[in-house]
């Protein structure tokens, strides 16, 4: 990955680094963003999530606001470390996969620090009581985040065109559901930062479910879904996908993704509106199960079990993950079903659901089998990332389900929290693994 010449320091003497091996490391986005991304999710995601947790479980009082904190959490994990990651990885595949070197790779690592500086300047300053500095520094945040990932779209757009045209052209639903989402969740991040940079302490409510929709469903998800279609067959020994199936259930996942946070925004509070797009995306998600033949037997006997045969099981559970969290966001769509215009604990548990129980444990997956260093490693020793699997699918039950029956009541809080604490461990171990083989003076694997 990284080439650069091994200087022998003179004893007692600090040897600074060239300006061509820093020119080289932000022109290598890969290693860069991807600890980045790892160092935020750990931090201001899943560190804060289980401090937050465990103060509600514990009844311990917090010194900050809590809702701005939740909030900033929320944000740190979707754009932090999810919308990081799929920068960083996608600095590796995107020329792969169209045939080309990455163009101006210095641009992406720009684009992306600028990505995280927005997304810490929120974290940071969301908390904080209301003043000049805090306003301005908001306002700051929601257009860095915009900035930097237009300008890490404008880079993968050159590569793209450097690159050869795809044998099989993407359905166009699926690029146009990931953009309109990216590019909606992005101004209306800017909005949300007006909103607080004008004295609120927190996201209006409804503003801020249609932004966290864009982020996990709209954008993440539908991105997961796209590289499963492609890679998922091949890898699991699935079945031929049925190919006009596949058509439809993007169609319905795309209503969901984008109607249910336009449903937020302009439906009135307590309207059962939100229902219809809420339904529509978990008939598309049955569907897109259906298309791939997922929970058929396979293709073929494998040669390498522990390879395609294990993995095959965990994407199955993943995904029934994500049936169960399309279900919940129907449940919590009706207020008549769950007894509130606004299902706080439910709405929780659908995204935790949906994040802990799909998006990390298949970018758990998917990094064991693609990223260089990490793939190999993780080849080496299956049962190791069986562990892993299974501890993040169990984190994953009792937390989004914890939340769902019981909330954060006496005894269903400790569910909860022991939910966290274990996925929080699993993520941990996982991303000092993948970080370790980052190194950025290592070779390309």
């Amino acid at each position: 990955m990284f080439t650069s010449t091994i200087v022998q320091p003179h004893p007692g003497r600090h040897v600074m680094p060239s300006s061509s091996q820093e020119l080289r490391m932000i022109d290598e986005p890969y290693p860069l963003l991807l600890r980045v991304s790892l160092a935020l999710a750990l931090v201001g995601g899943f560190g804060l999530g289980l401090t937050l947790l465990l103060s509600f479980v514990l009844r311990v009082p917090l010194p900050l606001s809590v809702g701005a904190l939740i909030q900033a959490h929320g944000q740190v994990q979707a754009l932090g470390f999810v919308a990081l990651f799929v920068i960083a990885v996608g600095s590796r595949l995107i020329p792969r996969f169209h045939g080309a070197q990455l163009q101006h790779g210095w641009m992406v690592s720009t684009g992306g620090l600028t990505l995280a500086a927005g997304v810490g300047l929120r974290a940071v300053s969301q908390p904080l009581p209301p003043s000049a500095a805090r306003s301005a520094m908001l306002i700051l945040s929601g257009f860095l985040t915009l900035g930097g990932v237009l300008l890490a779209l404008f880079a993968f757009g050159a590569t793209v065109r450097r690159g050869t045209p795809a044998r099989e052209r993407e359905p166009v639903i699926l690029p146009i559901t990931m953009a309109v989402s990216l590019m909606s969740l992005l101004l209306l991040n800017v909005v949300a930062s007006f909103v607080l940079a004008g004295g609120s302490m927190t996201v209006p409510a409804m503003l801020n479910e249609a932004i966290l929709h864009f982020e996990l469903w709209g954008f993440a998800s539908t991105m997961i879904l796209a590289i499963a279609r492609h890679t998922w067959p091949s890898l699991l020994l699935l079945r031929p996908s049925r190919s006009s199936l596949m058509r439809r259930s993007l169609v319905l996942w795309a209503v969901g993704s984008l109607g249910v946070p336009i449903a937020w925004l302009l439906a009135p509070e307590g309207s059962a509106l939100r229902a219809i797009p809420a339904l529509s995306q978990a008939a598309g998600v049955l569907l897109y199960a259906a298309a791939l033949r997922l929970f058929e037997r396979p293709g073929r006997v494998s040669l390498i079990p522990l390879v395609t045969d294990d993995g095959r099981t965990w994407l199955r559970i993943a995904v029934g993950f994500l049936v169960a969290a399309s279900a919940i966001n129907v449940a919590a769509a009706v207020p008549a079903l769950v007894g509130s215009s606004y299902p706080l604990t439910e709405l929780s548990a659908a995204r935790h659901a949906l994040a802990q129980g799909f998006v990390v444990p298949v970018i758990v997956f998917m990094g064991a089998r693609i990223l260089p260093g990490y793939a190999p490693r993780m080849m080496a020793h299956p049962n190791r990332l069986a562990v892993l699997m299974g501890i993040l699918f169990v984190g994953a039950l009792l937390r989004a389900g914890g939340e769902f029956a019981g909330g954060y009541s006496e005894g269903w809080g400790a569910v909860v929290g022991l939910g966290a604490a274990l996925t929080t461990v699993a993520f941990a171990v996982f991303a000092f693994e993948l970080w370790q083989t980052t190194q950025p003076n290592r070779a390309d694997s």
